[in-house]
């Protein structure tokens, strides 16, 4: 079993260069480092408007898909799709809307987007508010599949959603609206911030499962690295390794997600390691894809 046939493998962009990238051009040239890594087949990425041109170009030229990511940009009013405040929901949804466009000029058939800040005192009618949010979205953005990701409710970014059971009640809900490309992922830096764990996060998800993040995720709440921010594996305090990359893998070729039939997708999804260069930690972060791989599809003994 060729990992290859059977995952189509990504890359998150702007996190792996995630010092750059508020440089338009080092966010090119970083992008084309990327596009032109014959070991991928997705990237995770957005884009700035001012080398919308180069990009778009470059990303022809590659083949590669784009799974585009919607979310707050620097220097921006933060977003939040379910905020009591009718007028900052309408200002978000007219910039979710503007993101789509950019998906759409890059041939997207997936875009990643959260749920916005969590409102403890609210959340029954910020929920509501979501899905109102998600079926207008979903309705713009046909037939390009809307995927939430779960983050946490409480740990480190505290969203609106924050676990994996509440992600597909919200896709529920908005398929029952009649949008049916709304789905939902697993994001191995949340899963423990969420209080799950990789099986129950899974699990749970089922088939609303559309795209994954593979990566680490440290909880130390001394370390720099605590909480949301994707760390490398072979960080130091970090609690995944290759063998829980393998578990994922065993998982979701048991549940029939990953198949020569229907190949599905993940992507490393994680920072630099301190001291070395973003093409450094992608070969280490690649052979530890490789390594799960091997440990996940191996022959069990007899005994």
């Amino acid at each position: 079993m060729k990992l290859k046939d059977y995952v189509r493998l990504g890359l998150n962009h702007h996190l792996l260069y995630g010092d750059v990238i508020k440089d338009s051009a080092e966010h090119f040239r970083t992008l084309q480092v990327v596009l032109s890594e014959p070991r991928l087949d997705i990237i995770d990425m957005w884009y700035p408007w001012d080398i919308k041109d180069q990009v778009l170009r470059a990303i022809k030229d590659s083949g590669k898909t784009i799974y585009y990511n919607m979310g707050n940009r620097a220097g921006q009013r933060p977003l939040a799709p379910a905020a009591m405040d009718d007028e900052h929901r309408r200002f978000t949804l007219g910039i979710y809307k503007d993101e789509l466009e950019r998906a759409k000029l890059c041939n997207a058939p997936k875009i990643i987007t959260n749920s916005g800040p969590n409102d403890v005192e609210n959340r029954h009618r910020c929920k509501d508010y979501l899905v109102e949010f998600y079926v207008e979205l979903c309705k713009c953005a046909e037939p390009i599949i809307v995927m939430i990701e779960p983050t946490d409710w409480d740990m480190s970014k505290c969203k609106l959603i924050g676990s994996s059971a509440e992600a597909v009640e919200i896709c529920q809900r908005v398929r029952d609206a009649g949008c049916y490309n709304m789905a939902s992922m697993v994001d191995m830096c949340h899963v423990p911030l969420m209080h799950e764990s990789i099986a129950q996060s899974v699990s749970e998800t089922g088939s609303y499962l559309e795209h994954m993040h593979l990566g680490n995720c440290v909880l130390d709440e001394t370390s720099s690295f605590c909480g949301d921010k994707h760390p490398g594996i072979g960080i130091d305090g970090g609690i995944y390794s290759a063998k829980d990359i393998a578990e994922i893998f065993r998982l979701c070729i048991e549940n029939g997600y990953f198949s020569k039939e229907d190949k599905g997708s993940a992507s490393i999804e994680m920072r630099c390691l301190p001291g070395q260069s973003s093409e450094e930690c992608f070969e280490e972060y690649y052979e530890a894809v490789c390594r799960a791989w091997e440990m996940a599809t191996e022959p069990k003994g007899d005994g």
